[in-house]
């Protein structure tokens, strides 16, 4: 029994992981030969509802019926539950389980290597045999299963590396449909139980005899309970783990508060241990360790590095950090050699602030904001191969321009930066710097005068050469425009909230899906609700208000992400705060994709964490609790289920996950939380397991 189950079992695993290699257009197993024809494949159809007319045209054709997991072959007695079990063999001895090898340590990405030749076909060859064969006394039909090595399409005897041979029964009496014999073997593949802990998904299969064991029907076609005699089951399980303590005992590191970029497999942050401040901390992914890698602010105050800016160019972070004699300065960290230093004290008496309101990469060389003396907050640049440092323009004398005046516009397009400055003269309005010849000027003077268009402030996107913004000319309020940056020109794009009110465009999100911009907007009437402009025929519209009326549902405050053509979001629905809806931008349907909030205060969705992992959606929500128990979720988008993943903080105070970074890493996403002993590095990983039965 046990020989028979290891042949069917090596052929159903080879012809099935072959099957989506071998799809066509049409869903089914690729064929060497069409329907009817001699040396043809496999055919695949859902149900046994699909099959065709078994016919001589047909006759020793197989297919594989999905929905019920079984083959079906086309005999002189009309289609037949393949038996692939043979003849019975005596049972072999189990074999001892093996000593589980020990997890090697990651090593280092290695760089993309070239495209690999396509790999070589696996062919099957069905041959329909007489009722005068030693293998079959009754007819059947023989598979030769193997690998097409020479890439003729056809599978030569020294390819054959398997032959099985599907026999039919004996003529029997007049009866129902079902099984040929009491020996055909039947498999039956489906999703573990919710409550075996598969989290992140698995599969279990079962095999058995159709023989009516434990109760069941024999010959019915039907894998019963009582018929099942193998079982293995997949099982992939989220784990949830504190990585380090930092801040040991009762204390919080706050890690990730300002900083954290990965770099390989090394996660670097700040943390506060409770004894040297917020400094710069290390944590190897591959071996799981962690240290803090400088004490930039000796003692027990803080440098706080990466408050303002952090960015990586090459093997070397550059970062803003205060070592409590120069003030706040950029810094650099060497992590091929580690060395660390200063790279500039731009303001003698004091804190420059480098990166505040804009920091941005163009080649070997950061642009960014800073402060001196003399000049206040301007536009500067450090070349990092070089090591010189430059004042980029003075746009505004002694006054400063603030360029990226608060975070709110600069975007690069080819060598040039387009930002937000002011002149001292025009107030606050679009710039922009050539990088390649270190020409400056006022691109766009929308509200003319001392006053501020303030643009950028809720929304810059760039789509293919023309930037989208929100800006206020004055007139209509705050509404969305767009500069090309090829023919120069500046317009109002739409005037949603019509009059002299904003309707502040991609306040809450703004998203790009093809050619069409999705965003937040406020007609005056409906509140704020979700808007699409369409760039290729500049038409605007409102996409759906799910909180009917002036109310608003602020879609995307909390959470927005785009998984395929489908937009995941967070809005206040009927008085609830924060739940999770999705708008799938193919056929424009919206719905609410899980409640499991307070009834009167939301579930808080998207609070902290928010992250796609494959096909699911972890995000911070309350669980159901009033008192705000923001732990860790997740949605998988593939089937629709939602799930509390772990309660790290066990009680109403919450874990809050990812409240001040996430990030991922493999298999492995890590991210700050909070138990009863304060806020440390966490992560969750994913655990595979194999069992037999």
């Amino acid at each position: 029994m046990k020989k028979v189950h290891a042949v069917l079992f090596a052929f159903l695993m080879m012809t099935m992981s072959l099957a989506g290699c071998l799809s066509g257009d049409d869903g089914g197993i690729g064929e060497t030969g069409a329907v009817g024809e001699a040396g043809s494949s496999l055919h695949l159809v859902v149900t046994a509802d699909e099959l065709p007319d078994c016919n001589t045209t047909l006759l020793g054709q197989i297919f594989f019926v999905s929905g019920e997991g079984a083959f079906q072959v086309c005999s002189t007695t009309g289609w037949a539950i393949v038996d692939l079990s043979g003849p019975a063999g005596s049972d072999g001895t189990n074999g001892t389980d093996g000593v589980n090898g020990t997890d090697g340590a990651n090593g280092e990405d290695g760089a993309d290597g070239t495209n690999g030749t396509d790999g070589l076909s696996a062919l099957a060859v069905t041959t329909t045999l007489s009722e005068i064969n030693s293998n079959c006394p009754d007819g059947g039909v023989q598979i030769d299963v193997g690998i097409d090595y020479n890439d003729n399409a056809v599978l030569d005897a020294v390819e054959i590396a398997q032959t099985t041979y599907i026999c039919d029964g004996a003529d029997g009496v007049d009866g129902n449909n079902g099984s040929a014999s009491p020996n055909t073997m039947l498999t039956s593949i489906s999703s573990p139980p919710v409550m075996t802990g598969c989290t992140a998904g698995g599969r279990v299969i079962q095999q058995g005899l159709d023989n009516g064991d434990g109760s069941g029907t024999a010959q019915n076609g039907i894998l019963e309970a009582g018929e099942v005699d193998y079982t293995t089951a997949y099982c992939s399980e989220y784990i949830v783990t504190q990585v380090s303590d930092i801040n040991s005992g009762s204390g919080s590191s706050d890690a990730g508060g300002y900083m954290s970029i990965l770099v390989g497999d090394r996660i670097y942050f700040d943390a506060d241990d409770g004894s040297d401040g917020t400094e710069l901390w290390v944590h190897d992914t591959s071996t799981g360790t962690t240290w803090q890698d400088s004490d930039i602010n000796i003692g027990s105050n803080s440098s706080y590095p990466g408050k303002y800016m952090e960015i990586l160019v090459g093997d070397t972070i550059y970062f803003d950090a205060d070592d409590g004699t120069d003030g706040r300065e950029l810094w650099a960290k060497n992590l091929k050699n580690g060395s660390r230093w200063q790279v500039f004290d731009l303001h003698l008496s004091g804190s420059s602030f480098p990166g505040t309101n804009m920091e941005i990469l163009v080649g070997d060389t950061i642009y960014f904001d800073a402060t001196t003396l003399f000049r206040g907050t301007e536009l500067w640049a450090h070349d990092t191969s070089n090591h010189s440092t430059w004042l980029v323009a003075n746009i505004n004398g002694a006054g400063g321009s603030n360029p990226g005046y608060q975070n709110s516009m600069y975007i690069l397009v080819g060598d040039t930066i387009y930002f937000i400055a002011t002149d001292g003269i025009n107030g606050y309005e679009l710039w922009a710097h050539d990088t390649s010849n270190h020409s400056t000027w006022l691109v766009a003077d929308i509200y003319s005068g001392l006053t501020s268009s303030t643009l950028g402030m809720t929304m810059e996107i760039l789509i293919g050469d023309t930037i989208y913004f929100d800006a206020n000319d004055g007139s209509d309020g705050s509404e969305l425009w767009a500069h090309n940056t090829s023919n120069h020109s500046t317009w109002q794009v739409t005037d949603i909230n019509i009059g002299s009110d904003s309707s502040y465009p991609g306040l809450h999100m703004n998203l790009l899906i093809g050619d069409t911009l999705y965003f937040s907007a406020n007609d005056g009437s409906t509140g704020h609700e979700l808007w699409a402009h369409d760039t290729s025929n500049h038409s605007t519209w409102q996409v759906d208000d799910l909180n009917s009326g002036s109310y608003s549902s602020f879609p995307g405050q909390e959470m927005s992400i785009l998984v395929d053509d489908t937009i995941y979001f967070t809005c206040s629905y009927q008085g609830s705060k924060s739940e999770l809806f999705a708008h799938n931008t193919s056929n424009g349907l919206t719905w609410q994709v899980t409640y499991f909030g307070h009834p009167l205060h939301g579930s808080s969705a998207g609070y902290g964490l928010d992250i796609l992992f494959g096909d699911v959606l972890f995000f911070g929500a309350n669980g159901g609790t009033r008192n705000g128990d923001i732990e860790l979720w997740a949605h998988d988008t593939s089937n629709g289920l939602t799930w509390q993943v772990e309660e790290i903080n066990i009680g109403d105070a919450g874990g809050r996950p990812g409240a001040r970074f996430g990030i991922i890493v493999g298999d492995t996403i890590y991210f700050d939380a909070r138990n009863s002993l304060g806020a440390e590095l966490w992560a969750m990983t994913i655990e595979h397991s194999l069992t037999y039965n």
